[in-house]
This record gives C-alpha cells, sequence and structure tokens, in this order.
C-alpha cells in the first residue's frame, strides 16, 4: 500500500472567504499553500496514530501500570484531549527512561496539538527519541527524522527541517526502502520557503511521480491516497512555476491539474489570478 507515515500529507479543501480577483497574486497564493501543507499534517497524523506495545525488551514489573497508562494516552489522543496524553505519556516516559516509542508519541502530541501546538518542545522530544533508538534501525530513524523536521517547519525553522527531511531521506535509502512522496513534498515547502523555487520545484515533481508510481492493492482508499497525493504535489510544482516568473508554463500546469482534480482550490485561484492579470474576467469569474 501507499506509505502512509506521520508525516502524511493529503489535498485538502479549505473553505475560505471569496477575495476578488484583484486581491489575489500567485506569490500570496503559494504562501497559503504552503501554510496549509503544515497544517493539514495535523489532521492526517492524528488520524493514523497508532500507539503500539512496547517490545519485550522493555518489558517491567509495572507492565499493568504501563499498560492503563498506555490505554489512557491513546484514549485522550483519540479524544484530542493533548494534556491529558502528555500526563500519561511522562509517567510511562518514567516507568520506561529507555523506551523511545513515549518520547516519539509525546512529540506527536506536541505537534498535533492546533493552535496549542508546542514545536520546541516537540522538536525536543523527537531528539531524545533519535538517541535511544538502534543505530541499525534505519526506519526508526528516518520516521523519527521526518517527525522532527515536522516540528521545525511549525517554528519555522527551515534550514533544520530541510537538514532533516534529507537525512530521513538517506536513512530510507540505506535501509531500502524508496523515497516517501510525503517527505519529498515537504522537502519542497522547506526549499519554497527558503526562496530556493528552482529546488523546491525538483522536489515537487519527485513528489508527484513517487505518487504516481506508488504501488500497493488497487483499492479506491488506496486510489484516492495515490491520487489526493499527486494532485497536492502538481499543485506546489505549478505554483512554484509562477514564483519564478513563468507565467505561460504555470497556466498550462494549472489548467492540468485542474481538469484531473476540479475540486482544487489552489488551481482555481491561481488560474483566476492569472486569468484577471491578462484581462480575461470573464474566466477569472468563472474560476471563483
Amino acid at each position: 500500500s501507499v506509505p502512509m507515515s506521520a508525516t502524511a500529507r493529503a489535498s485538502v479543501v479549505v473553505a475560505r472567504p471569496r477575495p476578488t480577483p484583484r486581491e489575489v497574486s500567485c506569490e500570496s497564493l503559494a504562501r497559503q499553500g504552503r501554510r496549509r501543507a503544515i497544517s493539514s499534517i495535523v489532521a492526517v497524523a492524528a488520524s493514523t496514530l497508532v500507539w503500539r506495545a512496547p517490545p519485550p525488551c522493555f518489558a517491567t514489573s509495572s507492565d499493568e501500570e504501563i499498560s492503563s497508562l498506555r490505554a489512557k494516552a491513546v484514549d485522550a489522543f483519540s479524544s484530542r484531549d493533548f494534556p491529558a496524553a502528555r500526563d500519561a505519556l511522562r509517567r510511562l516516559a518514567r516507568l520506561e527512561p529507555d523506551n523511545p516509542s513515549w518520547r516519539e508519541a509525546l512529540g506527536q502530541c506536541y505537534v498535533d496539538a492546533g493552535e496549542e501546538s508546542d514545536f520546541a518542545s516537540a522538536a525536543e522530544e523527537f531528539s531524545l527519541a533519535l538517541k535511544m533508538i538502534d543505530a541499525a534501525d534505519l526506519e526508526s530513524r528516518a520516521r523519527i527524522l521526518s517527525n522532527r523536521a515536522l516540528a521545525w517547519e511549525g517554528a519555522g525553522r527551515w534550514d533544520d527541517a530541510l537538514g532533516d527531511y534529507d537525512a530521513a531521506l538517506a536513512a530510507a535509502n540505506d535501509a531500502g526502502l524508496p523515497p516517501d512522496p510525503y517527505v519529498l513534498n515537504s522537502r519542497g515547502n522547506c526549499l519554497a520557503s527558503l526562496g530556493e523555487y528552482e529546488s523546491a520545484r525538483d522536489a515537487f515533481l519527485s513528489s508527484a511521480r513517487a505518487f504516481g508510481d506508488a504501488g500497493g492493492v488497487n483499492t479506491a482508499r488506496n486510489n484516492k491516497i495515490r491520487g489526493d497525493g499527486y494532485t497536492f504535489a502538481a499543485s506546489n510544482a505549478a505554483l512554484t512555476l509562477a514564483q519564478l516568473g513563468d507565467v505561460d508554463a504555470a497556466r498550462a500546469e494549472m489548467e492540468k491539474v485542474s481538469r484531473r482534480a476540479p475540486g482544487n482550490v489552489d488551481m482555481r485561484a491561481g488560474l483566476a489570478a492569472i486569468y484577471w492579470s491578462e484581462g480575461r474576467g470573464e474566466d477569472a469569474e468563472r474560476e471563483w
């Protein structure tokens, strides 16, 4: 199936006030798309997170207490009671100070808390988890690095986020795993935020290709994941063309993505901005 990591990014249609075409610019749309990419991950991560029982090497005489606290953490997280989830996880971390699972889960709680997110604390927890994992466990290293990169993104520390995304991709490659298309898209977000638009476009195109090449069972759910991921990455690539000033190419790509995904808000808004700038008022109004 398509890999679903805690850094999963999906195409999300976000309701927003309808501005007049004069208020729209491709530059502002690209910024909005990057911000939404960060916020949309929270909802996806929350829906996919599952705490698993720690491996046998972490078993202690407090197994019953650990089981109870783990259940409390899962229930609290599921109901978005993040303070209660963090409290249970901190107690678990005290009972099993060498278990990276609790530190990683704490980091996710800090990231997923919406307006109360604490990205600095999240990065600290992920850093602790990284120190605890076995050096040979490259898959876990890749996952935790990508989670910490997300925390750096939330904090606006783009260079740190980019470094962790690159390290995550390298660890996955060393483990014999294909590059995660969500991580490739996130890497593009960081590069765009740093103003490196050509490199960002390359990352978004790589993400779109990876979504298109993803294997797995041909089910409606997997097809939707692949399709949504491809559309989101291709939308970002088109918006980056607009940032680079290649309006003709940007328009062509936006129209292509819009035909494939008519409900994609970013592409409709981008096309409206371009059409309006070209004096095509009726076409711009149609996109709105």
